[in-house]
């Protein structure tokens, strides 16, 4: 047996090695945090600028302005914090749908509980919006005061942000303060019945519609019609949110719900929602570009091709969630595994692995290209997609492996490709 203070000495040179690892982790850590933080909140502000100077052009360099006022106004601010806690409000209301468990409560066997009302509360926002616009009131406006809108909505999550930090205390902290600001402490946090993460992600959706209702406006304000071609892609980006909502049990298993925590890192993502998915329908009111007939038909059936595969897939994987027993089952395939489950290798799944992410970047892409092809930023949200669910898929994988172990290996073997058959 050593010494005491030999064998002291000889613990303590791995334990300074693994501080050194962990101190090194954090480092590292911190330094990717701080680069999403400036990348996520610096892109909004380069894409309002384009919608504001109609510099589209993703190699110009933005020219902002001097002036701290075209930053900040206190009206702005406090006219986006009144219609959130209106979401909010809306979100708590009896009405309009009904109260569904969700996510399971960890180390407990109770389940959280949502208000599935989210179509609800769109339809409320857009009658409110028809009848500000009826009333004279100038919703144009907001499209005049987008840089301030934006910088409000920064400092909202922002301090979202910090009061979720102090909120957590030290449950489930890493020891990395600003790690744990940006990526959050926990995984719903809650009121009671309000989530604010849920109502978060649901109004940065609503608030990309209203959006294209005011680029829409714009575009009488400036003396004209809204062309077609404007309309078709507001059209398509309302049929999307719209069924998104009427389906909003199939949001309760997403990714953002289900596995991420809600800190400055993903309240920026839905910050940028209303901001940049809104791109294309103001490039299409400040340009007044008119694709002709033929090719809108073309891409019409295209988004009818994308919808029919992306709601097809959706709704046969939340059915077989539900009630794999059901009798439109019978015929289908399925590989066993080890938890019980069975993984569906007919059908929509049995095309591919993620058969409604291709869905998804077909519908994404005809958002963009009624924008012609003279300008790239239309398409940064469709490219920006694929690489996310690129991403998305292959953390599935490895988590599914994990999860269901050989009969996963069996499956791909089975479902060779990944999202787009024959190609990936």
């Amino acid at each position: 047996m050593l010494p005491g203070s030999a064998r002291q000495r000889t613990l303590n040179k791995p334990k300074d090695k693994a501080d050194k690892s962990s101190t090194d982790d954090n480092t590292a850590t911190s330094k990717t945090a701080v680069f999403f933080t400036l990348f996520f909140t610096s892109w909004i502000f380069v894409i309002v600028e384009k919608c504001i100077t109609g510099n589209w052009s993703i190699l110009t360099v933005p020219r902002f302005p001097n002036y701290i006022n075209r930053y900040i106004d206190i009206k702005t601010f406090v006219i986006l914090t009144g219609w959130f806690g209106l979401q909010c409000i809306l979100y708590m209301l009896p009405v309009g749908g009904e109260s569904v468990d969700g996510l399971q409560i960890k180390d407990s066997r109770k389940r959280l509980k949502y208000r599935l009302n989210a179509f609800f509360v769109l339809t409320v926002n857009i009658i409110g919006f028809f009848i500000a616009l009826l009333s004279g009131i100038r919703v144009t406006s907001v499209s005049d005061k987008l840089l301030q809108l934006t910088t409000s909505g920064v400092l909202l999550i922002f301090l979202f942000s910090i009061v979720l930090n102090l909120r957590a205390g030290k449950s489930g902290k890493t020891g990395n303060s600003f790690n744990n600001w940006f990526n959050g402490v926990e995984l719903n946090p809650r009121w009671g019945l309000f989530d604010l993460k849920y109502v978060c992600f649901r109004s940065g959706i609503i608030g990309w519609i209203l959006m294209n209702f005011i680029n829409i406006s714009k575009a009488f304000d400036n003396g004209d019609r809204p062309s077609v071609t404007l309309l078709i892609v507001a059209g398509f980006q309302l049929l999307y949110v719209a069924d998104y909502f009427w389906f909003e049990d199939g949001i309760l298993v997403s990714r953002d719900i289900v596995h991420e925590h809600l800190g400055y890192n993903l309240l920026v993502q839905f910050l940028m929602i209303p901001f940049c998915f809104a791109v294309q329908t103001r490039y299409l009111m400040m340009t007044k570009y008119e694709l002709p007939w033929y090719c809108l038909l073309a891409v019409s059936i295209l988004n009818l091709i994308g919808y029919w595969i992306y709601r097809g897939s959706n709704s046969e994987k939340n059915n077989f969630r539900k009630n794999p027993d059901d009798p439109q089952f019978a015929n289908y395939e399925v590989i066993p595994t080890s938890t019980g489950k069975n993984l569906l290798v007919s059908g929509w799944w049995g095309l591919c692995r993620h058969p409604n992410y291709l869905g998804d970047l077909i519908i994404s892409m005809t958002y963009a290209l009624p924008n012609g092809f003279s300008c790239f930023l239309p398409y940064l949200n469709p490219l920006f997609l694929f690489v996310m669910l690129v991403g998305r898929e292959r953390t599935d994988g490895d988590e599914c492996r994990k999860r269901y172990g050989e009969a996963w290996e069996t499956y791909c073997h089975r479902v060779k490709y990944r999202i787009i058959p024959y190609v990936y």
